[in-house]
């Protein structure tokens, strides 16, 4: 794979200290492009995707690599050492900590006619859980592909693929929230997510256990964005720039970056006590403990 340039040095040099609570900015793509999604594993260790390809960063920088026109639209992360992209053209690659492989593509169609991207595109991934050690399903607006047990993907059986579908977008099927409406489903792990209703009430799903997180703010209920977890607690990137996080059962504002060109937050990500944010032609980082 052809690697483009090394294009940051050490966060040792930066004006911020990681340990700050300011927001730093850790990339920079305006060489590049649009920063789609990003998604961390540590304080130096984050990775993002964008139509340009991915940015893997460790302590002593990061590194651009091309995914030859298939553009990256999401991340999921098995471990730190574990870490796969997924985009158009059924692009799948994986990260085994050091280096990048190549495990599935297809064919990008023209130019013209990429939208909608529903034929060729994956975004997400998640463990099948109705079996105890059930495969990875890699996600799409209609296409699915399944690992399998020699490393290949491959689409599921026909019979097999609108379940697929279904409990990739709507989540495990569990005893719902009395007098609960599902409006919507994030992915966290295998058997576990989060799951809100019409009625703006958010809640952590683990197995069949459910933990109340407070009413979604209104502005994420039609626009959220990104959501993830840690350590209890909820974070989420909604319409018109927002950041919040859940403190038990109420949600509080974060402060965005000061960037006039972050006018949506795509893609946020929480490690080491610290929140990334991925958006417009930038990654920031922002470090409170």
């Amino acid at each position: 794979m052809h690697t483009l340039s090394l294009v940051l040095m050490a966060m040792a040099a930066s004006t911020s200290s990681p340990t700050s609570s300011a927001w730093e900015k850790v990339f920079d793509a305006t060489s590049y492009g649009w920063v789609g999604v990003v998604k961390a594993t540590g304080r130096e260790s984050w990775i993002a995707g964008g139509p340009w390809g991915v940015a893997t960063a460790n302590g002593a920088g990061a590194t651009v690599e091309s995914t030859n026109g298939h553009g990256v639209l999401g991340l999921f992360v098995e471990s730190a050492n574990s870490v796969y992209a997924f985009g158009e053209g059924e692009l799948i690659w994986h990260l085994d900590g050091k280096k990048w492989t190549e495990e599935h593509t297809g064919a990008l169609p023209p130019r013209n006619k990429r939208r909608p991207y529903a034929e060729h595109m994956l975004y997400l991934s998640y463990y099948d859980g109705t079996e105890p050690q059930g495969p990875l399903v890699a996600l799409g607006l209609s296409l699915v592909l399944v690992k399998q047990p020699d490393g290949a993907w491959a689409p599921p059986p026909s019979t097999d693929k609108n379940r697929l579908l279904e409990l990739g977008q709507l989540g495990p099927k569990i005893s719902r929230p009395a007098r609960c409406d599902t409006a919507g489903w994030h992915w966290f792990g295998r058997n576990r997510g989060a799951l809100y209703c019409h009625d703006r009430r958010m809640f952590v799903v683990d197995m069949d256990r459910l933990t109340p997180k407070g009413k979604l703010p209104s502005n994420c209920y039609d626009g959220l964005n990104s959501i993830v977890e840690a350590k209890g607690e909820l974070y989420a990137s909604c319409h018109a720039q927002t950041l919040w996080k859940t403190e038990g059962e109420t949600w509080r504002r974060i402060d965005p970056p000061k960037d006039k060109g972050l006018k949506e937050i795509p893609s946020i990500s929480v490690a080491d006590g610290c929140l990334f944010v991925g958006g417009n032609k930038s990654v920031w980082r922002r470090c409170d403990q």
